[in-house]
C-alpha cells in the first residue's frame, strides 16, 4: 500500500470515529497507526528515527511497569491523528488564493507604493502575519515568493537575513491565536480553555509583538543610513524604478484578486470557527479539520474556479501526505507515549514533580517557567506541536493551582518562541530551504526579537496574573 494511501487511511478513519464512536473503528485507528509507525520508519530520517524510537521505548516501558493489558499495548497507537489530519488538509486553503493570483497584485501595489526599506519590512512583516492566520506554513513560501522581488530594488546589504526575520517574525505572532495552527488546538483541547475567551488577550498582544519589531527594524535602518550617507538618495533611487515596474505589473494583474479578499475571507473563516466551536459539540480540532477543504472549495466557486480546486486538491493533497511521513512517524510516536503516561497514570507523577516546582520557586515565578518549557524542549529537536502536547498533558492547571487562560496563554507564548527561533522545527527550515541558508543561522538571526518576545510574554503574564 502506497503511503499516502495509509495516512490517509489513518485519517479517515480518525474523523469517522470522532464522529461515530466505535470500538471496531478504536481498533482500525491503532492497527493503522501500529502499521504506518513500522512502515515509515525506514524512511524516516535518522534524527526522527531516534527520537521516535525513544518515545516508543518510553511508552512501552510505562505499560510494562505498571503492568497494563496486553490490549493496551496496541490501543496506546493512534493519537494525536487529530493534529496530522489537520497538518494534511490545512495546505489546502492556499488553493483558492493560488487560483485568486492575490499575490501578483501583491506584490504590484507594494513595487508601486513603497519607497523606504524600513516600511517594506513593516509591511513583509504584516503579509506574513495575516497570511500565517489564515495558510499557517504555506504562507512561508507564498510570502517569500512575493516580496523577493521587490527586496532585490533596494540597498540591503543581506537581503536573506532581511526577508527571513521579517517573514518568520510576522509568521509566528498568530500561531498564538489562528485556529488553523496545530499548537492552539493542541491547548485549546487539552487545557479546556475555551479560544474565544484568549482571543480579545493574544490577538493584541501578537499585533503589539509585530510593531516592537518593525519599530527595532525601523531602529536598524536608520543606523544604517547615518553609516551609509548615499543610502537614501540610492532608495529614492530604487522606489522610482519600483513604480514603472508597477505600473506594467499592475497592468497584467488587472484580472488578480483584490488582497481585500483576502481579508474578508479570514475574518469570515475565524468567525465560522468561532460560532462552530460554541453550538458543535466536537472537539476545536475536529472543526477546523472539518471545514476548511468545504470553505476552500466554496472560496474557489466564488472566483470561478470550482473545477479547478479539484484538480488541484487531488493533485496536493497525496503530495502533502507524503511530505509528512517524519511527522507521522514522529507524532504518532509521541501520542503512543501519551497515552501510556495517561493509561498508566504516570501522569500524576509529573504533575507531583511541577507541583514541587511550584511549590519552591512561587506560583508567579512557575507561571514565568511555563513559556519556557516548549521554547527549550524546540532546541532537543521537538517540534512546537509534539513539545505542547507533551508539555500541556504533563500539567493540569486545577491541580497546579493556575487558570486555564493563564496556563494556556504561557504554553502558546513559549510555542511561538520556538517557532522563531527552534532550528529544527519546520518554519525555520522552510526559510533555511527558501533562503538556502542554515537553519542554525536563521536561528540566531532571530535572537535578538525572540528575547525581546520572551521578556514581553512574562510582562503579559505578570499583569494576568495580577489582574486575575
Amino acid at each position: 500500500m502506497r503511503l499516502p494511501t495509509l495516512f490517509l487511511t489513518a485519517i479517515v478513519a480518525y474523523l469517522c470515529s470522532a464522529l461515530y464512536p466505535s470500538v471496531l473503528l478504536d481498533w482500525l485507528i491503532a492497527i493503522v497507526s501500529l502499521l504506518i509507525v513500522f512502515t515509515v520508519f525506514r524512511f524516516a530520517k535518522r534524527f526522527v528515527q531516534v527520537l521516535g524510537s525513544l518515545m516508543l521505548a518510553i511508552g512501552i516501558a510505562l505499560l510494562v511497569l505498571y503492568g497494563a493489558p496486553l490490549p493496551s499495548y496496541i490501543l496506546c497507537f493512534g493519537r494525536m491523528l487529530n493534529i496530522l489530519s489537520l497538518f494534511a488538509f490545512i495546505p489546502l486553503i492556499v488553493i483558492p488564493i493560488e487560483l485568486g493570483r492575490y499575490a501578483v497584485r501583491v506584490q504590484a501595489i507594494i513595487q508601486q507604493n513603497v519607497k523606504h526599506s524600513g516600511l517594506l519590512y513593516a509591511i513583509t512583516s504584516f503579509m506574513a502575519f495575516i497570511s500565517s492566520s489564515f495558510m499557517n506554513l504555506a504562507a512561508l513560501p507564498m510570502v517569500y515568493q512575493t516580496m523577493r522581488p521587490s527586496v532585490e530594488l533596494f540597498p540591503i546589504s543581506e537581503k536573506e537575513r532581511f526577508l527571513s526575520r521579517s517573514i518568520t517574525h510576522g509568521f509566528s505572532m498568530p500561531t498564538m491565536w489562528t485556529p488553523v495552527t496545530p499548537i492552539v488546538g493542541i491547548v485549546v483541547e487539552m487545557t479546556r480553555v475555551k479560544w474565544s475567551h484568549i482571543l480579545p488577550i493574544v490577538i493584541p498582544f501578537s499585533l503589539l509583538c509585530v510593531v516592537v519589531d518593525c519599530l527595532m527594524a525601523f531602529a536598524v535602518a536608520k543606523r544604517r543610513q547615518k553609516q551609509l550617507a548615499q543610502s537614501l538618495i540610492s532608495e529614492m533611487a530604487a522606489a522610482r524604478e519600483c513604480t514603472g515596474a508597477a505600473e506594467a505589473r499592475l497592468t497584467a494583474a488587472e484580472k488578480a484578486g483584490h488582497p481585500v479578499q483576502i481579508l474578508a475571507a479570514i475574518l469570515i473563516f475565524n468567525g465560522l470557527i468561532s460560532v462552530l466551536e460554541s453550538s458543535a459539540h466536537v472537539g476545536f480540532l475536529l472543526v477546523v479539520t472539518l471545514i476548511v477543504i468545504p470553505y476552500a472549495f466554496l472560496w474557489s466557486l466564488l472566483l470561478g474556479q470550482g473545477r479547478a480546486f479539484i484538480h488541484s486538491a487531488k493533485k496536493k493533497l497525496p503530495e502533502q501526505l507524503l511530505h509528512m511521513k517524519d511527522q507521522f512517524f514522529i507524532f504518532l510516536s509521541a501520542g503512543y507515549m501519551i497515552s501510556a503516561v495517561q493509561s498508566t497514570g504516570a501522569g500524576h507523577v509529573v504533575n507531583e514533580s511541577l507541583a514541587m516546582v511550584k511549590n519552591a520557586v512561587g506560583a508567579d515565578v512557575f507561571i514565568l517557567l511555563i513559556p519556557l518549557i516548549p521554547f527549550t524542549l524546540a532546541f532537543l529537536g521537538l517540534q512546537p506541536a509534539v513539545a505542547l502536547a507533551l508539555t500541556a498533558e504533563s500539567m493540569n492547571p486545577q491541580a497546579l493551582g493556575v487558570s486555564v487562560e493563564l496556563m494556556a496563554i504561557a504554553m502558546l507564548t513559549g510555542a511561538a518562541s520556538a517557532f522563531l527561533m527552534g532550528p529544527y522545527n519546520a518554519t525555520v527550515a522552510m526559510m533555511a530551504s527558501l533562503t538556502k541558508k542554515s537553519s542554525y543561522k536563521l536561528s540566531r538571526w532571530n535572537a535578538p526579537f525572540t528575547m525581546t518576545f520572551l521578556l514581553m510574554s512574562m510582562l503579559l503574564l505578570i499583569i494576568l496574573k495580577i489582574m486575575g
